[in-house]
């Protein structure tokens, strides 16, 4: 789709927006599940678009309300669009990783991304969800991130579902869709799969279970006909996950197996499947919240032994009752190297560094300002925009704003 035209659709829903909420401060949210539901974000979202506990049952009962069963699709009140746009101004700087002396200095605003979603019960017990998105600063095309439909309540009460299509595998309160920052987590949080997977709640347990496609990609060294690499991307790759709840505090374990190997896949080493082991953990202390990760990934790149971990700590303080937020993330990525290969071309170590602040002037407006630093080396450090080879160490600076509708 033509970026214009993209730019101006968004900027007639914005207008349209910004003039339904001037006219009234009591406007609650206005995406399609409140106006639907008649509930305030603050029911399903502890700071939009993150979700809270409730936000995350919802979700997993395919978009129904304890109790509820979900309607057909044509006895809504309510139709099941949202819209979603970003926006910033954007001032980075960049340094020499020797001297420390500054390269060079940059400044813009861009339209980062734009969403259109659709989703809710097409059926009684029968949900779905279908999200276009375009990633418009980091130059990419306007394509459908998800869609998938899920059949819920296979065992009473949503112990046990079923869901297929294009979705996220993923935890709930941590996902690189739902982060408060505009910069990207620097670890392996989110996965954009195909296939099907079963998920269900039971007591304090929440658990997922999938396989799916690998969604691997032929690189530019391995013509598409070489026989000694594997490139279909059919049901060759799964996962698990699985969150214990106790007052409030939730405990994250995830397994992923799968041959979409990451970091320039070798066009010779095929076979070998990379594997990644997930422990994390959401503390809970009104106002504060403390999220810890660890992702630790071997066999990458279809290399035997090469390893990575990655360490992730953010806290986030609800400073004024669904209005203000600040956000500190810290993460350090540490990749072992091959034996007998020390430049190993997929060494990729640096940290990674976010400050932002969300300020919620309506409940589906919000402002934003943010401090990002990252440094390292090799690839695949480097998230900001504009970098190719992660050798140097850069900060931005960063306002904006994110609407929904």
């Amino acid at each position: 789709m033509n970026f214009h035209r993209v730019f101006s659709c968004v900027s007639v829903l914005m207008i349209a927006g910004l003039t339904v909420l001037v006219a009234t401060r009591d406007a609650s949210a206005v995406p399609s599940f409140s106006r639907l539901h008649g509930l305030p974000c603050h029911e399903c979202h502890s700071a939009f678009p993150r979700l809270n506990p409730f936000g995350m049952d919802f979700k997993q009962r395919g978009f129904r309300l304890p109790g509820e069963d979900g309607t057909f699709i044509w006895d809504q009140k309510a139709l099941p669009i949202s819209g979603l746009a970003l926006a910033r101004l954007r001032v980075s700087h960049q340094d020499n990783p020797v001297t420390g002396a500054r390269n060079h200095s940059r400044s813009k605003f861009e339209l980062e991304e734009v969403e259109l979603m659709l989703a809710g019960t097409v059926a009684p017990k029968v949900g779905y969800f279908v999200e276009f998105e375009q990633e418009v600063a980091d130059g990419e095309e306007f394509t459908a991130n998800q869609a998938w439909i899920q059949f819920s309540d296979l065992l009473p009460a949503s112990l046990l579902n079923i869901r297929g299509g294009i979705m996220l595998n993923e935890y709930y309160y941590l996902s690189q869709f739902r982060r408060l920052t505009f910069q990207k987590y620097l670890s392996p949080l989110t996965f954009k799969v195909t296939g099907v997977e079963i998920n269900g709640t039971w007591q304090r347990l929440r658990f997922a279970g999938g396989i799916v496609n690998d969604e691997r990609n032929p690189s530019s060294a391995s013509p598409p006909n070489n026989n000694a690499v594997n490139l279909e991307n059919r049901l060759q790759g799964y996962y698990a996950w699985v969150t214990y709840t106790i007052a409030d505090q939730i405990l994250g374990l995830r397994y992923i197996n799968t041959k979409s190997n990451s970091d320039n896949p070798s066009p010779i080493i095929d076979g070998r499947n990379r594997q990644q082991l997930d422990v994390t953990l959401d503390l809970y202390y009104a106002p504060i919240e403390l999220l810890l990760g660890y992702f630790h990934n071997w066999d990458i790149g279809g290399v035997d032994g090469q390893q990575r971990r990655n360490y992730l700590i953010e806290g986030i303080v609800e400073l004024l009752p669904n209005q203000l937020f600040l956000d500190g993330r810290f993460e350090l990525q540490d990749t072992s190297p091959v034996p007998g290969g020390p430049n190993n071309p997929s060494t990729a170590n640096g940290t990674q560094v976010s400050i932002n602040a969300s300020y919620y002037l309506y409940p589906n407006l919000r402002l934003v300002a943010e401090y990002d630093k990252v440094s390292g080396e090799g690839t695949g450090v480097f998230a900001l925009p504009d970098n190719g080879i992660a050798t140097n160490s850069e900060e931005r600076y960063l306002l904006g704003f994110q609407i929904g509708l």
